[in-house]
């Protein structure tokens, strides 16, 4: 009797000490019979929800598996002529957008170590605008079959690896007379692997007296070098006559093109390449066609190049490095604006504007002109430009915006602003 109320305690904490055993064990067995109903209920609960998910499952994928949960996406924005809000740009001198390449003061400073090689007595090198790299003139030599010589030096993320040196030249197929190309090994100031390749063009008899032939065609030399950097350097010297005329010993084009000194910012490596460019421009236009890839690399650091057409229109779109906004430049200018793509209170700006001939041209067709409309957008990592061109009929308009939504989702896209590393410079 003792064991019984102990173990009845446990169960039931009002059982007395001393009451009646019947009374204390039915009342356990009402505690017991509340204790199980109580834990049945909640089963049934948990089954009945456990049923109302399946059917929500079901009636949401079609199939029952179940689906994720998640936060709903972020709607894409979009523009057009209902958000976009244009303000004028102030024209100043210049043709088209006048857009700021980081790359051309760095550049600049080349020309400084090219000339420690190529000039170290002074007075002969003089630099010269010539775009990418650095560009140089020689002066002539004072006779009378001898003109000034043009130079550049470039690099250029061909892989690393040297081929044939001519593919370097890119020169035109001769219209006259006859041409050749031929490449040579040669040796850098470390040894590296080098080319030097030497292209003329000697004119045909009605260009003059067979005493000028030689002396009227065109040269180029060109020393290609790999450098330790995994880039490929190279000079250029261009001019009239036969490659024997060219100033420059090899050895010191070599140097030249081979100095460390001669260095480039990562960000120019991780501009997108003129295939990645192309690619992107076709995506959003498939109706473009590029202009027929050349035989020598084209591929620079620090920009990017897709020529082409869009039916009879030219279009073309650059990508270099990220600077300053463009100047609107007063030449032939019919209007340029600063166009909020997505209403005045957003900041994503593109620059737009177009340019016209001020005469009527006489030829190509005759009683027409030029006619371009541009577009440029100053990104977080690089500066994108495209531009339509189109030759105008006297009866005909120049070209509308009727492309300019389109246009401006082609600047925009994402894909132009990725840094892109080339395998050759991991690590």
């Amino acid at each position: 009797m003792s064991g019984l109320r102990e173990a009845f305690a446990d169960l039931v904490a009002d059982v007395p000490a001393y009451g009646d055993l019947d009374r204390a064990i039915e009342q356990a067995a009402r505690e017991r019979r509340r204790h199980h109903g109580v834990v049945a209920a909640l089963a049934a609960i948990a089954a009945v929800l456990a049923v109302v998910a399946g059917v929500l499952a079901i009636s949401r994928d079609g199939n029952g598996s179940p689906q994720p949960v998640g936060p709903s996406p972020t709607p894409t924005r979009t523009q057009s002529s209902r958000t976009w809000v244009d303000t004028p740009a102030v024209a100043r001198e210049g043709y088209g957008w006048e857009v700021e390449n980081p790359m051309t003061a760095l550049q600049a400073g080349w020309f400084a170590v090219v000339a420690e090689h190529l000039d170290p007595g002074g007075g002969q090198l003089a630099p010269q605008d010539l775009g990418q790299g650095v560009g140089f003139t020689w002066p002539a030599d004072g006779s009378a079959y001898s003109y000034p010589h043009d130079g550049t030096v470039e690099l250029v993320t061909d892989g690393g690896v040297l081929e044939d040196g001519c593919r370097y030249l890119g020169t035109p197929p001769g219209t006259n007379g006859t041409e050749s190309c031929r490449t040579e090994r040669l040796g850098g100031p470390q040894g590296e692997r080098a080319r030097i390749s030497r292209y003329q063009r000697l004119c045909g008899a009605f260009d003059g007296p067979a005493a000028a032939y030689a002396t009227c065609g065109d040269y180029a030399v060109a020393v290609a070098v790999e450098r330790r950097d995994g880039l490929v350097g190279y000079l250029v010297m261009r001019g009239r006559g036969t490659s024997d005329h060219n100033p420059l010993e090899p050895e010191a084009m070599a140097a030249a093109a081979a100095d460390p000194r001669l260095t480039l910012p990562d960000a120019a490596l991780a501009v997108p390449s003129n295939r990645a460019a192309a690619s992107v421009l076709s995506d959003h236009f498939p109706s473009w066609r590029g202009d027929p890839e050349p035989a020598y690399p084209t591929d620079r650091p620090g920009v990017a190049y897709a020529g082409g057409k869009l039916g009879r229109d030219g279009f073309g779109m650059t990508v270099w490095l990220a600077g300053e906004d463009p100047v609107c430049g007063r030449s032939w200018l019919v209007h340029c604006v600063e166009r909020h793509v997505y209403g005045a209170s957003d900041p994503t700006t593109v620059f737009v504007g177009s340019w016209d001939e001020e005469d009527w041209a006489d030829c190509c067709p005759r009683n027409s002109r030029a006619f371009s409309r541009r577009f440029v957008y100053v990104g977080p990592r690089h500066t994108v430009s495209v531009g339509v061109y189109r030759v105008v009929p006297q009866d005909q308009a120049g070209i509308g915006p009727e492309l300019d939504q389109r246009v401006i989702d082609l600047l925009l896209d994402p894909r132009l602003q990725q840094p892109v590393v080339d395998p050759a410079f991991e690590g």
